[in-house]
């Protein structure tokens, strides 16, 4: 991708996590010490190199998202994969469902409503 530097944190929006917990931001740097985020992190930079392109009109993806994460756990060697879900996007789950399955992975899946309060609790009855 792009070899430009990040920009000065100063210069990011003040809701930016970087800007708001820079102690925090310090202690998350260590993670990537630990091998396995290490190779997490080296297999999404490689991911992102292959799928996206830099155009005159700026960066865009080379293939469409579902793909892109198919590839992904293929490279980390992810055999079961999760989808959360809003109840109101059910058909298209199953859809997503159905392409991750066909390419050989075990899907686990969770909507919205599961651990949900009825509104009536919250006082809405209509």
């Amino acid at each position: 991708m792009s070899t430009d530097p990040m920009p000065p944190v100063d210069k990011a929006p003040p809701f930016c996590p970087m800007r708001r917990f820079p102690q925090l931001m310090k202690q998350v740097e260590s993670e990537y010490e630990r091998p396995e985020i290490r190779e997490f992190a080296r297999l999404a930079s490689v991911q992102e190199a292959e799928c996206y392109e830099v155009t005159r009109q700026g960066i865009r993806t080379k293939i469409p998202r579902l793909e892109e994460t198919i590839q992904f756990a293929q490279k980390c060697n992810y055999k079961r994969i999760g989808i959360a879900f809003c109840i109101g996007l059910k058909e298209e789950a199953s859809m997503v469902a159905e392409i991750l399955a066909a390419k050989g992975m075990e899907v686990v899946s969770v909507n919205c409503k599961v651990g949900g309060v009825p509104k009536e609790f919250i006082g809405l009855t209509d």
